[in-house]
């Protein structure tokens, strides 16, 4: 267990120093390769509920919360470690140290029976608990791979901020220790000269927060009156005011000096009449291990000094242990909350010329056998849990884009190569002011690798049914040129704010390659001119950048485009172009715009705007971004699969054949793109194409589009009329489109009996593996012949889910019945047959037998023009005659305008 005080979690708290208060930052923790700001508060400018604002006509504003979805991830990802608790309670002494704050827990679950659990109880107020998983060694990853991490969460601990001051009371944190990364190193940093030993970190210039680092002298025999010298500096945090409630902490970050006579099994503290210890429980060594607080087994090693000390030459007395070989060890400890990156003037521990009379002489230039041990764990974001988080009493899978600090992106691709051990750890402070839950439940965590990072598939695959063959095009990841690049339809109608801070709005640019953008535009919706930041935010794997590669300023005019010269943005695939808006300055919407560019970064990740919008009742559309990009193709060849097996290789094109396929088998099809090395990309979107013979036509009445949904009943029938060619064509699949998936019916076919269902001529069950939306039945094989009308529908079980209806249109050819008795149907039900006509199609219809004006309805004005063209005064063409020429004897007569008045007649 690790206390500690909330007191020393807030992002400021004072501390008293010579008289005077100043304001004490917990640190912005910079991350040494993914840059993200770390702080450990709970503030409204991290709150990942913001609520956002869309003004119409800039006056009407309506405000819903923001999403915490992530972006799809679309890349392979391979599972490297897996753990899911499940292996009994034999599977973790040795593996999982679960300490005392932990336990294998049959409570909660996400999957199986079993998960971690870190109880909010008695047993837990007032410590940080720590859960360490088993050294995990990560491989090494290839070209554009990246590595991730994630975990299943159930968080029950309500009192966040029980005592309502914006500061957080309880949460949980994860942090990654590389069990090689060491800090001792030789140097020539703020050296005594030449070399000298120092714990730093040279990419920051001095150390970060949470090291135990250890540098340890060859083991020596104390010779009588032995005296051990040493030139040291620091450079270390002020003890000044340290406090920690329900700990002996009176100093911060520690550096001390210790000898051990059992080979390091057990220290003692060494101490120098040259400065004494400024301090005699240093929270850099508590913080650690509870071990250096009052009771623990290193309590006596728990001095230390701070501050700064120049160099300066220590002497040590060693006459209490002569004549017993011993290891002296030069200790450095820094807790979570003040390091270089707070005060690039604190840069850590240096020590050089350690010397015993005659039997040690250790300097980086003397080549002496030290040794270096400790752990540097690196944060990689904290959290909470209530009702605005992710996992608040219930499982919830945490993803990247699901922290709002620190790593964001879950990425642990510096890790690659590297042995390291997984800390999660669970913070409560020493009361339930805001109420006691169950505590943190953890399971199912993974790390994994994504391939294809950095080698964008092909997008927008498309396919055309051919005969025994299908066609299959795609987005040319090759095409070169200099264009603009507009989503809207410059009709701004609505302008978005957020009621508190900023956010960023832009479009998505979907290339493949290098490019750049020569200059952005934006449109100012406000009435005010304004000078806003502009921004180019890079692709991250299939996540897009929380941090701007490039910015800019655009004097935005009110009530125009402004355009911006940025030439030499340079950037590779795809990636997002923005600005900032905020409570003022709302960004411009044209909901006339599709949607499928826009984006939105409301908090830490982007999110697409309609799956904010929508759900909210806000206007989806494009914003008004613009950008000029010149692009220079990605230089890529295209493989095409089938089924999953690869068909062809090596093509230069952005289209394919795929030949010797069966007509009516349903084949799924995607596409890869193999870029310049020999890498491939993940595949493109999939493609579901049946072939069939080019004789086979789709008959169909609705427009694809569903206004209202359908069921007759169970027990009752629909039907919809459809005419083949008096010659018969051959039925080749089913089509129907319905709301929601699964359920069961019977497909029934029907004569024609004088413009009414007739006599059944087909049936058969379908069910299973019915989907919401359109679905599709092959008959090839089921010998079923039509000509002239026919009727095709279905028989309703009370698990049959509602179909379509087509109600901007009715062409009058939709029924069904309601206590056994045939009625019309208001609009086209979306029921659809394929025909094919076989080896003469001349006589397939190309209309709908008595619509002989194509109006979609058959009335008085049909009997009028079939009288005109009876009499000679109408010359019909081809469709006309087609539909006037009701009984198909070939010719239009009387007959005929006698069989139109009974249709109509009914």
């Amino acid at each position: 267990m690790y206390n500690y005080d909330a007191e020393k979690l807030r992002i400021f708290f004072l501390e008293y120093k010579e008289g005077e208060y100043k304001m004490k930052h917990i640190k912005n923790m910079l991350f040494i390769s993914l840059l993200f700001v770390f702080c450990f508060a709970k503030t409204n400018d991290y709150k990942v509920s913001k609520d956002i604002g869309i003004s119409v006509n800039n006056d009407r504003p309506v405000f819903v919360g923001d999403s915490i979805d992530t972006a799809d991830q679309n890349r392979e990802e391979i599972t490297l470690f897996l753990e899911d608790f499940d292996g009994g309670d034999d599977a973790f002494p040795g593996d999982w140290n679960t300490g005392a704050g932990w336990q294998l827990s049959t409570e909660q679950a996400n999957s199986a029976t079993q998960s971690m659990r870190s109880p909010n109880d008695a047993s837990t107020l007032g410590g940080s608990w720590d859960l360490l998983s088993p050294e995990i060694t990560l491989p090494g990853l290839g070209e554009g791979e990246t590595m991730g991490f994630s975990f299943w969460l159930y968080g029950d601990t309500p009192d966040t901020d029980g005592d309502g001051d914006d500061y957080l009371d309880d949460y949980y944190g994860i942090s990654i220790m590389d069990i090689d990364a060491l800090a001792w190193q030789a140097s020539t940093f703020d050296s005594y000269d030449g070399n000298s030993y120092w714990c730093g970190d040279e990419n920051v210039g001095g150390y970060l927060d949470s090291w135990i680092q250890f540098l340890d002298m060859p083991a020596f025999t104390v010779p009588a009156g032995g005296t051990l010298t040493a030139d040291m500096k620091w450079s270390i945090e002020d003890p000044a005011g340290a406090s920690v409630g329900g700990s002996c902490t009176d100093g911060w970050d520690a550096a001390n000096v210790r000898i051990s006579t059992d080979g390091g099994q057990s220290w003692e503290l060494l101490n120098t009449n040259d400065r004494p210890y400024d301090f005699s429980c240093g929270y850099g060594w508590i913080w650690n291990t509870d071990e250096y607080d009052t009771g623990g087994s290193l309590n006596n090693v728990a001095a230390g000094w701070g501050g700064l000390q120049d160099w300066a030459n220590f002497d040590f007395d060693l006459s209490a242990y002569a004549g017993q070989e011993v290891v002296v060890r030069f200790a450095f400890g820094s807790d979570p909350a003040y390091s270089t990156l707070d005060d690039g003037s604190i840069t850590g521990f240096h020590v050089d010329n350690v010397v015993v009379s005659g039997v040690l002489d250790c300097s980086p230039e003397t080549d002496c056998d030290t040794s270096v041990s400790g752990a540097v764990w690196v944060e990689q974001f904290y959290d909470y849990c209530d009702a605005d988080r992710p996992g608040y009493q219930q499982w919830e899978n945490y993803v990247a884009g699901m922290p709002f600090n620190g790593n964001v992106f879950m990425d642990i691709s510096d890790f690659a190569e590297k042995t390291v051990i997984f800390r999660l750890q669970s913070r409560y402070d020493d009361n339930d002011d805001g109420s006691a839950g169950l505590g943190l439940f953890i399971d199912d965590l993974r790390v994994f690798k994504n391939s294809g990072g950095s080698f964008p598939a092909p997008i927008n695959l498309v396919g055309e049914s051919l005969s025994q063959s299908v066609g299959l095009s795609w987005s040319d990841m090759n095409a070169q040129g200099t264009e603009d690049f507009a989503f809207d339809n410059d009709g701004f109608a609505d302008g978005i704010t957020v009621t508190g801070g900023t956010a960023w709005a832009g479009e998505r640019i979907d290339l493949a390659g290098p490019s750049t953008v020569n200059s952005v535009s934006v449109f100012n919706i406000n009435d005010s001119d304004s000078t806003i930041t502009v921004g180019a935010f890079p692709a991250f794997g299939t996540l897009f950048a929380g941090d701007p590669e490039y910015t800019t300023t655009v004097n935005a005019v009110s009530g125009q485009w402004t355009t911006v010269d940025v030439s030499g943005w340079d950037l590779n695939n795809s990636y997002i172009i923005a600005h900032e808006f905020n409570s003022t300055f709302s960004v411009a919407l044209d909901p006339s715009g599709s949607g499928n560019n826009s984006m939105v970064m409301l908090n830490a990740g982007w999110d697409s705007w309609p799956d904010i919008a929508v759900p909210n009742g806000l206007s989806s559309g494009e914003w008004g971004v613009r950008a000029n990009i010149t692009y220079e193709g990605a230089g890529v060849t295209y493989n095409v699969y089938v089924d999953g097996l690869l068909d062809q290789s090596g093509l230069a094109d952005n289209s394919a054949v795929v030949d010797e396929l069966t007509n009516n088998v349903t084949y799924e099809f995607a596409v890869s793109a193999t870029y310049d090395g020999g890498d491939e990309s993940d595949f493109s979107n999939t493609v579901e194409v049946t072939p069939q013979a080019q004789t086979v036509h789709e008959e169909s009445w609705d427009d694809g589009t569903a206004e209202v949904w359908f069921n007759a009943g169970s027990g009752q029938f629909t039907g919809v009329r459809y005419s083949a060619a008096s010659t018969g064509e051959d039925v080749v699949r089913f089509k129907w489109y319905q709301q929601g998936p699964g359920g069961a019916f019977y497909l029934k076919m029907f004569e024609d009996n004088n413009g009414m269902p007739g006599s059944e001529t087909y049936s058969r069950v379908m069910a299973g593996s019915i989907v919401d939306g359109w679905n599709e039945i092959d008959l090839s094989d089921q010998g079923l012949v039509v000509s002239g009308d026919f009727w095709i529908g279905t028989k309703e079980f009370s698990s049959t889910q509602p179909f379509g209806i087509d109600s901007d249109s009715d062409s009058g050819n939709s029924m069904a019945t309601e206590s056994g008795a045939w009625g019309a149907l208001d609009g086209n039900l979306m029921v659809r047959v394929f025909l094919d006509c076989g080896e003469d199609c001349s006589e397939a219809p190309s209309c709908t037998a008595g619509d002989v004006n194509s109006d979609g309805t058959i009335n008085v004005q049909d009997i009028v023009s079939v009288v005109g063209i009876v009499l000679g005064t109408i010359t019909p063409d081809d469709d006309q005659s087609c539909a006037a020429d009701l009984n198909e004897d070939g010719s239009i007569n009387v007959q005929d305008i006698v069989g139109l008045v009974n249709l109509i007649l009914g």
